[in-house]
């Protein structure tokens, strides 16, 4: 069975805060509830599941002198712990560093976090070069006697720490929470309603394969349509003749939706009809076999003439 393996790295404020962090964790990977809500609420985190989620599996709880050190497990559509490090950002957590092994596709993600918000690789080291050691171990950079820095080491190719998945721009964690709750809705909408769509043509006697071809079709001409209305509007905006851009955009209003839709169809009904060319090309091929051998018949010499036939005189009578 298929499964995301997580590691995060967790840096408190200070001491007492990790302290009350370990044995909350630590309680709760022990199923003891109860000293788990007490020391969580001393930490300031009044629900558990804020640090909990009931789907995670395998879980290590690992404390050091400078860090906390969680690992778990979650299957392939579980989410990331954004809302624990919400909640642990909220009550003395200072910075983090979660990695994720995607085993469905055997591949590994990181993500680096600092004062509540997702930071880039290199910003998140710029403002704590001590924890790199800790995130990023020197022996897995170098070998000795190289004389390569781990930052360096870092960005060269192959480096299994260059699989840092950076924002453009710092965002908070919250606003991560969110944007992952809309995606996941929206996906939930979605497949609802292909399977409505599925059940209502089923009950009507058609494919539902037909109805998902129409909204491939519909979105592809949709998306034609959209870049001749954004071509008219800015070549009107931008150059002189109106009435030349404005015809041209209503041309490209009608082409670019039949090219876009016919490519989508090429795309999704291409195979099927080389196979149907090849298919009758062999046919053609039989036909033409069969019209040969009816209009050259082989001829037979061991049956007789028929009677009455007329039959050549020997003697020239």
């Amino acid at each position: 069975m298929s499964q995301n393996a997580h590691t995060l790295h967790l840096f408190f404020e200070d001491a007492i805060k990790l302290k009350m962090a370990q044995l909350a964790f630590q309680y709760l990977a022990a199923d003891n509830t109860e000293e788990a809500r007490r020391w969580a609420a001393m930490l300031g985190v009044e629900d558990l599941e804020a640090l909990w989620d009931p789907e995670w599996f395998n879980q290590q709880v690992t404390a050091a002198r400078t860090h906390l050190l969680l690992c778990f497990d979650t299957g392939t559509s579980g989410d990331l712990p954004l809302r624990a490090l919400e909640a642990l950002f909220a009550h003395g957590l200072q910075s983090a560093v979660l990695e994720v092994f995607y085993d469905q596709v055997g591949e590994t993600e990181r993500m680096h976090f600092d004062q509540g918000r997702w930071v880039s690789r290199k910003d998140f080291f710029s403002a704590h070069p001590q924890w790199r050691t800790v995130v990023e171990p020197m022996e897995e950079h170098s070998t000795p006697g190289e004389g390569v820095s781990g930052a360096a080491q870092g960005e060269e190719e192959g480096d299994r720490y260059a699989c840092s998945k950076d924002p453009a721009k710092p965002t908070s964690v919250a606003q991560l929470r969110k944007d992952a709750a809309r995606r996941k809705k929206e996906a939930e909408e979605a497949a609802q309603a292909f399977i409505n769509m599925a059940r209502t043509m089923g009950k009507a006697g058609k494919s539902p394969v037909q109805g998902l071809v129409a909204v491939l079709l519909l979105r592809a001409g949709f998306k034609g349509l959209l870049q001749a209305i954004v071509f008219a509007v800015a070549t009107i905006l931008l150059f002189k003749g109106f009435w030349l851009w404005l015809g041209l955009g209503l041309v490209l209003a009608i082409v670019l939706p039949l090219y876009y839709m016919l490519s989508e169809y090429k795309d999704i009904h291409g195979d099927d009809d080389e196979d149907e060319d090849d298919k009758g090309e062999g046919n053609d091929g039989g036909d033409a076999g069969d019209g040969d051998t009816s209009a050259n018949p082989a001829p037979d010499h061991g049956k007789p003439a028929a009677l009455g036939a007329p039959t050549a005189d020997p003697a020239g009578r």
